[in-house]
């Protein structure tokens, strides 16, 4: 799986947004959609420049906590608890042969993987 999928499914399942952007509970209505879209992308940016500059060396050995802190000094603005568990996500993704195929109209995500078995 992709670096870029890997954070996209990370930011989805472990980004809690009321946590990591207090203030948006003040943010009127109809700037809520765009606001929060623009911290989602920043996040997602900031992730990938940071994994894609210095985080090989925790992906490949499968150190959630170090890429956590090298996120963390890198400025990507999350809770450290929250980047940990999203940077753990990361790397169990990383370990997938998984490609996307389909948004469900139920609103869930289906992937095609290949998993490995040893007996």
């Amino acid at each position: 799986m992709s670096i870029d999928a890997c954070i996209a499914h990370a930011i989805h399942s472990d980004l809690d947004i009321i946590e990591a952007l207090p203030e948006v509970e003040a943010v009127p209505v109809e700037e809520l959609e765009a606001y929060v879209e623009r911290f989602v992308l920043n996040v997602q940016e900031s992730m990938y420049n940071v994994i894609t500059d210095r985080g090989e060396k925790y992906i490949r050995s499968h150190d959630a906590a170090g890429l956590c802190a090298t996120c963390l000094e890198a400025g990507v603005g999350l809770p450290p608890h929250m980047l940990l568990k999203m940077c753990q996500t990361i790397l169990q993704l990383t370990e997938l042969d998984a490609r996307f195929i389909l948004d469900t109209d139920g609103g869930k995500s289906l992937y095609y993987v290949k998993i490995g078995l040893t007996a």
